[in-house]
Formats: C-alpha cells, sequence, structure tokens
C-alpha cells in the first residue's frame, strides 16, 4: 500500500477490538464501586452483575491496556513506520497530531475529576480509589506525564496512566524511526530490555513491551503478505495466534511476557488480516472504535457521580451487585462517550490542527 491509500484506509477489525478492550477495562474497575479508600472493603466478586457471563473481563479486564498498547504499536508501525524514516512525515506535524488527539480530552476529564474528588472527600474519609490528589501530582497530569516515574502513587483520573505512558511511546517510536535501517533491529532490542526492566519499572516496560511487540506482528505480518498473499497470511496469523493462546490456557499460570509478546501481537495479526481479505469488513461496527478512547477516560469520573449520587439516596454500596446498575451505567457512558466523540473530540481535534497548519504555513511564507 502506498502512504496515501494508509492514511485513508482504517483497520476495521481493530476499531472493533479497541472499543471492546476499552469496554474490559470498565467490567475490571466496576469493583471500584467496593473500594473503601483505595483498598477493597467487604467484596464478593461473583456477585458482580452478570458475572457468570463477564468473569473473564472482572478477572482479567485490566490487561487490556496492554492489549491497546500492542494496537497502537501495531497500527502506527502500519501507518509511520516508514513514512518517518524516510522523513515524509514532521516531527511537529506527527506530535501535533497526537497532542490533539489525546489532550483536549484528557485535560478534559482531569478537571472533572478534580472537581468530584473535592466533593466526595467532603463527604467521605478517603478520595474515591486515587488518592495522591495534590498541586505535584495536578502538575504532572497537566504535563500528561503521570506515569513516567516521577509520581508517588495514583492520582486524579488514574487510567490516564495508560496515555501518559503512549506519549512517551510516540517521542520513542519517532526516534526509533530516524534510525533508518536500524529500526527494525532496535525495536526488538527494546522489547528485550523493557522485558528485562518489567517487574522494576511496570509501567513504562509494559507500554514499550507490548507496542513494540505490536510492531514487530505489523512486520511480519507484511513479510508474509508479500511472500503468500492475503489469504494464506491471514490463515498463518490464526495458526500463531491459536497456538499461543493454547500455550497460555495449558500453561501453568499467566505468563505476562507471552501474552504481551506473542498472545496479544498474534490475535492482533490475525484481526488485522481480515482487512486483507475484506477491506470493510466490520465497517458497521466502527463506531465501536470511536467510543473507545472517550469510555476509557470518561468512565472513572462517572464511577465518582455514581458512588456520590446512590451515597447521598441513601444506598449502600451493595447496590452495585445489581444487574441493574451495570446497565444503567452502560446506558450512560455509551451515550456519553460517542456524544464526547462526536461533539467534543473530532471538532477540537479538528480546530487544533487547522490553527497549527495556518501558523506552520505562515512561518513557512516569512521565512521564503
Amino acid at each position: 500500500m502506498n502512504t496515501h491509500t494508509k492514511e485513508s484506509a482504517r483497520l476495521y477489525p481493530l476499531d472493533v477490538l479497541r472499543g471492546v478492550a476499552a469496554l474490559s477495562v470498565v467490567f475490571w474497575h466496576w469493583q471500584h464501586f467496593f473500594y473503601a479508600g483505595d483498598k477493597p472493603a467487604v467484596f464478593d466478586i461473583a456477585r458482580q452483575p452478570f458475572y457468570d457471563s463477564f468473569s473473564l473481563l472482572y478477572r482479567y479486564g485490566a490487561l487490556a491496556v496492554e492489549l491497546f498498547f500492542v494496537i497502537s504499536g501495531f497500527v502506527f508501525f502500519y501507518l509511520f513506520f516508514n513514512a518517518i524514516a524516510e522523513r515524509r512525515i514532521k516531527a511537529s506535524r506527527f506530535f501535533m497530531d497526537r497532542f490533539s488527539r489525546l489532550y483536549p480530552l484528557h485535560i478534559l476529564s482531569f478537571a472533572a475529576v478534580a472537581i468530584l474528588q473535592y466533593v466526595y472527600i467532603q463527604e467521605h474519609s478517603a478520595y474515591f480509589i486515587y488518592q495522591f490528589n495534590d498541586l505535584y501530582h495536578a502538575l504532572l497530569n497537566t504535563l500528561l506525564i503521570p506515569a513516567w516515574g516521577f509520581e508517588r502513587g495514583w492520582s486524579f483520573n488514574g487510567p490516564v496512566w495508560s496515555v501518559s505512558v503512549e506519549m512517551f511511546l510516540y517521542g520513542l517510536f519517532f526516534l526509533v524511526c530516524l534510525t533508518g535501517r536500524a529500526r527494525s533491529l532496535l525495536s526488538l532490542g527494546l522489547i528485550a530490555v523493557a522485558g528485562f526492566l518489567y517487574a522494576d519499572y511496570h509501567k513504562l516496560s509494559a507500554g514499550v513491551f507490548s507496542f513494540f511487540s505490536g510492531g514487530v506482528a505489523y512486520l511480519l505480518m507484511e513479510k508474509l503478505r508479500h511472500r503468500l498473499g492475503g489469504k494464506p497470511t491471514c490463515a498463518v496469523a490464526l495458526l500463531i495466534a491459536v497456538a499461543a493462546w493454547m500455550g497460555i490456557w495449558l500453561g501453568p499460570g499467566l505468563n505476562i511476557h507471552v501474552l504481551m509478546g506473542i498472545a496479544f501481537p498474534a490475535m492482533v495479526m490475525f484481526i488485522a488480516s481480515l482487512s486483507y481479505i475484506s477491506p470493510n469488513f466490520l465497517k458497521p461496527l466502527g463506531a465501536i472504535g470511536d467510543l473507545s478512547y472517550s469510555s476509557y477516560l470518561l468512565h472513572f469520573p462517572l464511577q465518582i457521580v455514581f458512588a456520590l449520587s446512590f451515597d447521598r439516596l441513601g444506598y449502600t454500596r451493595d447496590i452495585f451487585y445489581s444487574p441493574w446498575m451495570l446497565l444503567l451505567f452502560m446506558a450512560v457512558l455509551i451515550p456519553l462517550s460517542l456524544a464526547s466523540h462526536r461533539w467534543f473530540e473530532v471538532p477540537v481535534q479538528s480546530a487544533l490542527r487547522t490553527r497549527f497548519k495556518t501558523r506552520s504555513g505562515k512561518g513557512s511564507s516569512a521565512i521564503g
């Protein structure tokens, strides 16, 4: 594919997968309603709403964040790996596009959580879940670096830690691409280093390991496609994915490195390869991907709203074991997320990018 085709093409199956992963985190965080401060109180995981149907998400939904990183790496290698190396994309444009995509909703949700946590602490002995809501951590969140190792603990809109790591990854990815021919080998080296450091530097290491594993999966898929063609590549990707997940299933315990480095990338490679067979596969469900970022950032402030509201109504937190509460929560979160995407994220992103292009153009004219 040429660059124009890639930039204009969406991998719809990955959009859907990203949306499902975002909602998986919501299920994982349902336990927040049963915490006292940042620790679980009396809590029965099996009583959570529709547990029999969603037990996998309630138990392992946190791993969807690593899946996010893998998808992100796969897509960024798909779009930019060669374009950056060939200097067809300027750093200023690349980072403005990333900033305009991530920062506006981040700063809005950060402000919302700051206000809600202030209200919450007036009525409770501790903040809701994340306790380090001081000026220092407010600064880290404003700079979008609350997960770079400067933090003393979890703060404000806690899920934004992965967005913070994403920003780190974008900078690292851009530098790797500038190394030219060495970029593929350097990507493998970063995976090895991140795997070694994972236990001591979990947040950044998980991001680096997963992101570049996703990127390597894309490079492997492209090599297979050039040698075998689209359909055989899809079949090979499926075999790799099945073998990886069988290894996970039959293993003595969950090996996080196998999950991040083989199982998730193989699954993403297979799902993406479906686009070789049918470019519009799952296109009607593309909106699921549109709500992924907003649902991920908005579900925590919405949890505070629900906790405050039902506390004031006199209910105990046992009310959140009710299936109706999950249905009500999703009935608010999903429309709110879609509205955020359509009427806030996209317009603000477009306005920032237009302003940047205008100012960049003026600068070029003046120099010229």
